[in-house]
């Protein structure tokens, strides 16, 4: 009988455990092709079960994102790990906003959500296939850099925030969530106090930093790089921030259907409007990466 109960409860052990690993954390602790594979087989889906508020977003992302940007040429915009295009589609019903956006995720079946749903403003933004911890930018690239609900998900996200404010222009604008809460607690090393967050942000040259309420289970973080934008600068096309992943800092030269490495050589395709730097290390993962190809 003990031996019974023992085993039940090793086993219901195990079945928490596993419903943490994949359901609660979303594969987090598993690396970032697990993620990428949960929410490649979750984007049909995933608008509907979120349930957005597109005024909600229109009040409280585009309009203050928009008033930061003014007096700005045409911005920039990147949205780290831009899921189904949720930042790119309230900042581009937004008339003020007369700029481009690249929408960057390591999901490509969320990458084929976002250009569904924004085929309307085609021209306006760029989706790219890749992980945020090595972004493929040139520094001092974006007027706005934006990651919603998605730092918890990698496997540093201080360390993806840092690559963040590289790529951001001075004197440009951060915008970036917490997750907080029960389901804070239970991302250990993923979420963090307000304080704490606060405090190690304030080691990158972001200034003026601000945690505001938002959502059940995020805080949203504004911040600033230091420095100033220039008053009716225009920020350089996609074609020129873009770097090689492979050797990090070259320049990539874009063609219709693919882009190429200045100096490596390296290529890299552009399929349905998504441009693929997702590189080998990742796309091993699960075999993510491999799937795609064969279904293209």
């Amino acid at each position: 009988m003990i031996a019974v109960a023992l085993l039940l409860l090793i086993l219901v052990a195990g079945v928490g455990f596993l419903y943490w690993l994949l359901v609660v954390t979303e594969g987090a602790y598993l690396g970032s092709g697990v993620v990428a594979f949960l929410y490649d087989r979750g984007a049909a889906s995933y608008d509907r079960v979120k349930q957005f508020d597109a005024v909600d977003d229109a009040r409280r992302l585009a309009l203050p994102l928009v008033r930061a940007l003014r007096g700005v040429k045409r911005p920039l915009v990147l949205d780290v790990a831009t899921g189904t295009g949720r930042l790119p589609q309230t900042l581009l019903r937004n008339l003020e906003f007369e700029g481009t956006i690249v929408g960057l995720d390591v999901s490509m079946g969320m990458l084929r959500e976002a250009k569904r749903k924004t085929a309307r403003y085609h021209g306006r933004v760029y989706w790219l296939w890749k992980d945020a911890m090595d972004l493929p930018f040139a520094n001092d690239s974006f007027d706005a850099v934006t990651c919603l609900e998605a730092l918890e998900f990698m496997r540093d996200p201080v360390g993806a925030v840092k690559e963040m404010a590289r790529v951001l222009r001075p004197g440009g604008t951060l915008v970036a969530t917490n997750r907080i809460g029960l389901d804070g607690l239970l991302m250990p090393g993923r979420a963090f106090s307000k304080a704490t967050l606060e405090a190690r942000l304030a080691d990158l040259p972001l200034v003026s930093l601000e945690t505001k309420k938002w959502q059940a289970y995020y805080d949203l973080v504004w911040g600033r790089k230091e420095g100033s934008l220039p008053a009716g600068a225009r920020p350089r096309e996609i074609e020129q921030v873009l770097w090689c992943p492979r050797c990090h800092g070259s320049a990539l030269s874009v063609g219709s259907t693919r882009l190429a490495c200045q100096s490596c050589g390296s290529k890299y395709p552009i399929k349905n409007d998504i441009i693929w730097l997702q590189t080998a290390p990742q796309q091993s993962q699960l075999g993510v990466g491999s799937a795609e190809r064969c279904r293209e």
